[in-house]
C-alpha cells in the first residue's frame, strides 16, 4: 500500500513546521507528512525554541520551498496563512478540493518584538495541536 501525503504550507515556513512536528507526534505510518514555504523559506529559532517547551525531542526537519506539481500530488494541502496579511499569497495554483486553510497568525508579520513574537508562537503552537487533533480522525480513517 502506498503512502498518503500530506502538505502543510506557509509563507516562511515556520507554521507549517510546527503543524509537520504535531502530526508526526500523531504517529501515522501510512502518512507522509511534510511543510513547505509558498514563499523564501525561513528558519528562526523561536518556532523551534517554542516547540521543545511542549514535544521534548524536535524531529528532523528541513527548510522545503513550494514545488506546485510535488504539492498537487499530496492527498491533502493544508495552507496555514494570516488572514489579515498573507490571504492573497496563497498559491492560486492548489488544487481546491485538496485544500484545507487554517487561519493562523503569523507572530513575525504581526510584531517585531522579540518578546511578543514568542508569546505569539506560543498560542499559535496550540492552535496548531488543536487543528492536528481534529484532523487525526481523517487521518487514520483514511487507511483504517
Amino acid at each position: 500500500m502506498s503512502k498518503h501525503t500530506v502538505y502543510f504550507l506557509s509563507s516562511q515556513q515556520h507554521r507549517g513546521l510546527m503543524a509537520e512536528i504535531w502530526a508526526n507526534r500523531l504517529e501515522l505510518p501510512d502518512w507522509d507528512i511534510r511543510s513547505a514555504a509558498w514563499g523564501q523559506p525561513s528558519f528562526t529559532e523561536t518556532p523551534f525554541e517554542v516547540m521543545k517547551e511542549i514535544v521534548l525531542h524536535i524531529p528532523k526537519v528541513e527548510p522545503r520551498s513550494y514545488n506546485s506539481q510535488e504539492v498537487s500530488q499530496a492527498d491533502l494541502i493544508v495552507a496555514l496563512h494570516d488572514s489579515e496579511y498573507e490571504s492573497a499569497d496563497i498559491p492560486a495554483d492548489l488544487p481546491q478540493q485538496k485544500l484545507l486553510r487554517w487561519d493562523i497568525r503569523n507572530p513575525e508579520l504581526r510584531s517585531s518584538d522579540k518578546n511578543e513574537q514568542w508569546a505569539l508562537y506560543q498560542e499559535v503552537c496550540d492552535e496548531i495541536a488543536m487543528n492536528i487533533k481534529n484532523l487525526e480522525p481523517y487521518f487514520r480513517s483514511n487507511y483504517m
